[in-house]
């Protein structure tokens, strides 16, 4: 490949990176105003307290911390400063099966849910604006950006 590929493949990654930043900082923006709408403090919420809401909304009371770490992909005392910020805020209630009175389970707030169907409309408006532009090409280009993407990820 030639050096002028090269470096235009990596100004288009330079690109990519400060339109994502941006784009990031314009969804972090809607969700602070939608979330505001919700919950009546101004607040940054990460993106792993409003993962944890919508996995717990979407899981009648089954998530502890041990099934969060794992289905988030993070660690368990990640989980548990998230969940104890959303605790402290209302958002999170904590209970234990009767069967088990050592492992705490976590059920969501009236406020908590609101929040979560927030974040899980997000997530649906995202995922719809990725499938238009996946549509655009051929399923030999996607393995392409697949093959390129898993290889990007493995430098970082």
């Amino acid at each position: 490949m030639s050096q002028s590929k090269h470096e235009r493949t990596f100004e288009a990654i330079q690109h990519f990176i400060l339109e994502r930043e941006k784009s990031a900082q314009r969804r972090q923006a809607l969700l602070e105003t939608l979330t505001e709408e919700v919950v009546r403090e101004k607040r940054r919420w990460t993106i792993t307290q409003l993962h944890i809401l919508s996995l717990v909304s979407n899981s009648q009371g089954s998530m502890n911390n041990t099934s969060l770490a794992a289905e988030l992909n993070i660690s368990k005392p990640a989980v548990t400063k998230a969940v104890n910020i959303l605790i402290e805020h209302h958002l999170l209630l904590t209970s234990k099966k009767s069967d088990n009175h050592k492992e705490l389970y976590y059920n969501v707030t009236d406020e908590g849910r609101q929040l979560a169907a927030v974040h899980d409309r997000m997530h649906r408006q995202l995922k719809e604006q990725y499938e238009q532009l996946f549509d655009a090409f051929s399923e030999d280009e996607l393995d392409v950006v697949i093959r390129f993407l898993h290889a990007w990820s493995r430098l970082l």
